[in-house]
């Protein structure tokens, strides 16, 4: 992906903590992604899943 020039991560398109609780509540009722998933999960797990996005290398 560094290869790439792609961006590290969400921070690098400027979302930080403070943005992930809006990020969280705007992808609960996106069933048409959410359905795919293929594990229980909550906002504690979406939650987590955006702050490790923040950067991914």
């Amino acid at each position: 992906m560094r290869q790439t020039g792609i961006p590290n991560g969400l921070s690098a398109v400027g979302y930080g903590p403070d943005d992930v609780p809006e990020l969280v509540a705007g992808t609960m009722p996106q069933h048409r992604v959410t359905k795919l998933c293929p594990r229980p999960f909550d906002e504690t797990d979406l939650e987590q899943l955006f702050l490790d996005s923040l950067t991914c290398w």
